[in-house]
């Protein structure tokens, strides 16, 4: 980038670490910090030794910024939203949005009004393996675990993530069975109200098969995705991936220098962004991979398998 990038982070207590980490790795310049809660805002500016955004509004509208990071769970409103899409700033966001296939399929401009971060196919591990993929042949079997501590996204983030994964290794899902850690009873409403741990089952066309695990409590950031096929396994992780052959020996391999913090895999993804280099990246289908989540929430409510296309066309229905 040519020059620095000054930085408006809409953050909650819990995520400076994640903010400072982002900024040093990608080089930004952290203009100021704003929270829903004020009391929260003011301490948060202060540890972060920065500037305070009263309001979303005021964060969206300011002059020079060149970035908005929404990294805060709690929902953005529709008319905060249609404010970011007018105001015209790059804005990324660590929470999914929107939040509902619903709002979607309702306005189709909800789909650009933020771009979602760290996506785990733009992790530079996925990239390279993106590379043998075509050699390996079908995907047969998907394993995915998408991992993180309190402060470094949500359980809804997560699970948005591994749905976009499943889909893109995969295709179309033709019904998944999911489960949340606890009682039943306790399934929230909402996708933004997913905490803890949730396991998915699916199945595909041809009966090529998957399994997710995501977690918001795993006491640590960590993505991995293992791929079984004819042409044996390929492990990919962020920071790189490893492909042996049935027979076990070792085809093929890649490892960054060193392990990548979830801060400075949002920073890389952010690079991107302005360098637009994400051509070759088209984003997630918001509405495919929404329907997928809410098809997951309610399997975990109902304790039965859900078809992802007819929760689609249902919710199509005028």
């Amino acid at each position: 980038m040519s020059s620095t990038v000054r930085l408006i982070a809409w953050i909650e207590p819990g995520q400076e670490e994640l903010i400072r980490d982002a900024v040093r790795c990608g080089g930004f310049e952290l203009a100021a910090v704003g929270s829903y809660d004020t009391a929260a805002g003011v301490s948060l500016s202060e540890s972060l030794e920065t500037n305070r955004v009263a309001t979303l509004r005021e964060a969206v509208l300011q002059d020079d910024a060149g970035l908005l990071w929404l990294a805060a769970g709690r929902r953005i409103e529709p008319d905060e939203r249609r404010l970011i899409r007018e105001a015209g700033l790059l804005t990324i966001t660590s929470e999914p949005m929107p939040g509902s296939v619903a709002e979607v399929l309702s306005d189709p401009r909800e789909a650009v009004t933020a771009r979602f971060v760290p996506l785990m196919r733009q992790s530079p591990g996925y990239r390279a393996a993106r590379e043998v993929f075509e050699q390996f042949g079908q995907r047969q079997c998907v394993n995915i675990f998408l991992g993180s501590a309190p402060g470094q996204g949500s359980l809804f983030g997560r699970l948005f993530d591994a749905m976009d994964l499943a889909q893109t290794l995969c295709g179309s899902i033709e019904m998944l069975d999911a489960a949340l850690c606890g009682e039943m009873s306790g399934v929230p409403e909402t996708l933004g109200g997913l905490h803890g741990h949730l396991t998915l089952n699916m199945r595909f066309s041809d009966n090529r098969c998957a399994c997710a695990a995501v977690s918001d409590q795993a006491g640590g950031w960590f993505r991995a995705i293992t791929l079984l096929g004819e042409g044996g396994c390929v492990r990919i992780e962020d920071d790189g991936f490893n492909w042996t052959a049935p027979d076990g020996h070792t085809i093929d391999s890649h490892r960054e220098p060193q392990l990548l913090s979830p801060g400075e895999l949002v920073a890389m993804q952010v690079r991107r962004l302005l360098d637009h280099l994400d051509a070759t990246d088209p984003p997630p289908d918001e509405a495919g991979i929404l329907t997928l989540c809410e098809a997951a929430r309610l399997s975990c409510r109902t304790g039965q398998g859900e078809v992802p296309r007819k929760m689609l066309e249902m919710l199509r229905r005028p």
